[in-house]
């Protein structure tokens, strides 16, 4: 009986684990624009943010940009304040809530530091559970282009090294953590 019960669970584990990636696509733009135009030569994905009974639920894709890219993320249309969050291939973390506009967020990155793909989440920026609709706007461009200029700072990751604490991404996104310093008094706890 109880190998029966270990192995429903196990059955149980790994069909949360493949739902949990049922909603995750790969976006592949193959043209990179070198156009001045703000969002020309963008690919437009609609898309619906799902909320399941009192839990929050994020909509996510995968989309390629090369390395040394101008690649932009734009919720052009939404149905409610959203927040975008971007992670690079070397994980550096790219976050934007109102960036865009009228609540809408943007996520820039000039100079794409990876050639790979990069994961795309979107979700309601109180982490309420939300239903709705939405427009995002996905274009990779030639690097310096103005689709990029004044370009979202990365957060935390990518491997740099550097003394200063290391921000860590809040799931519902009340702003980044500041890691506690283990060599400082109290810290580390």
């Amino acid at each position: 009986m109880k190998s029966k019960i270990l192995a429903l669970s196990a059955v149980s584990i790994i069909s949360v684990l493949a739902s949990n990636h049922a909603n995750a696509t790969n976006i592949f733009d193959p043209s990179v624009s070198n156009s001045p135009i703000l969002d020309s030569s963008s690919v437009r994905l609609d898309g619906t943010i799902h909320a399941f009974g009192p839990s929050a639920n994020v909509w996510t894709i995968d989309a390629f940009a090369g390395a040394n890219e101008c690649v932009r993320f734009f919720v052009s249309t939404q149905f409610t304040d959203t927040k975008l969050v971007v992670v690079a291939p070397n994980g550096a973390i790219y976050r934007n809530n109102n960036g865009g506009g009228s609540l809408r967020p943007l996520v820039k990155i000039a100079n794409s530091p990876n050639n790979g793909w990069y994961t795309v989440h979107l979700a309601s920026a109180s982490g309420a559970p939300v239903e709705g609709n939405f427009t995002l706007l996905y274009g990779r461009y030639t690097s310096g282009n103005v689709n990029c200029a004044a370009p979202t700072a990365p957060l935390s990751g990518g491997g740099a090294s550097s003394s200063a604490p290391e921000l860590v991404e809040d799931q519902l996104d009340q702003g980044p953590v500041v890691a506690p310093d283990a060599s400082a008094p109290g810290g580390g706890q």
